[in-house]
């Protein structure tokens, strides 16, 4: 068990590992305006490695389950508020089911991207669309749940470390602004310090109480 409460907070750092070689499989990937005449030829080109991006970001998505469920149940073990840990467990439903979809969405693309005859001009380009993104989504929305929650978990609670409390909190602000996409490239680099943090210092081992002598009625 001792050793499951250590390896569980990595996939952190595997959701980041992921996530960089995901998005870098996929590449530069065309805006939502692109016309189909420029979108045909890109998906006859690049389908497998956008294939390849898709199937590594479920695996991300998962990873991010993992780790988002550790914290949550640090946060529990802290003792915080029951509306806390609630809001990180709703906001972590929301975030990798949008985090799953993402990751299919890209996988479609890849493979009608292979196969163009089995699907209309039209739908490839709604389907791009729905990949290309833009503007704030539901993902943005769990995220920022999730992060609100952590630092108050963290600050006021203990689950983490204050000062990665601190950095949760503004990373958490901006998910639902323009900033929203950098703020999620920082919570990547941020996911894997606090899963490493976490390795290292496992819960159990934080604020133990003192084993008290047994008390003599001679």
């Amino acid at each position: 068990m001792n050793r499951l409460v250590r390896i569980v907070p990595l996939a952190g750092v595997a959701y980041f590992a992921l996530e960089v070689a995901g998005n870098g499989s996929i590449g530069n990937f065309p805006d939502s305006d692109t016309p189909i005449a420029k979108l045909i030829p890109f998906y006859a080109s690049h389908h497998a490695s956008i294939a390849r991006g898709g199937f590594l970001l479920h695996y991300a998505a998962l990873a991010l389950a993992l780790f988002l469920v550790g914290i949550w149940a640090r946060a529990r073990q802290t003792g915080v508020r029951t509306f806390v840990s609630g809001a990180l467990l709703a906001g972590t439903a929301v975030t990798v089911a949008a985090a799953f979809a993402e990751a299919g969405v890209y996988s479609t693309l890849g493979f009608v991207g292979a196969h163009q005859s089995v699907i209309t001009p039209a739908a490839l380009q709604a389907w791009h669309v729905n990949g290309a993104g833009g503007g704030a989504t539901t993902g943005d929305g769990g995220l920022m749940i999730v992060l609100l929650a952590i630092s108050a978990a963290s600050i006021a609670g203990g689950a983490l470390p204050r000062w990665l409390g601190w950095i949760a909190l503004p990373l958490g602000l901006v998910q639902l602004t323009p900033l929203g996409f950098f703020g999620s490239l920082v919570f990547w680099v941020w996911a894997a310090v606090a899963g490493i943090y976490m390795a290292a210092r496992p819960h159990q081992s934080l604020g133990a109480p003192a084993r008290t002598s047994p008390v003599s009625y001679a």
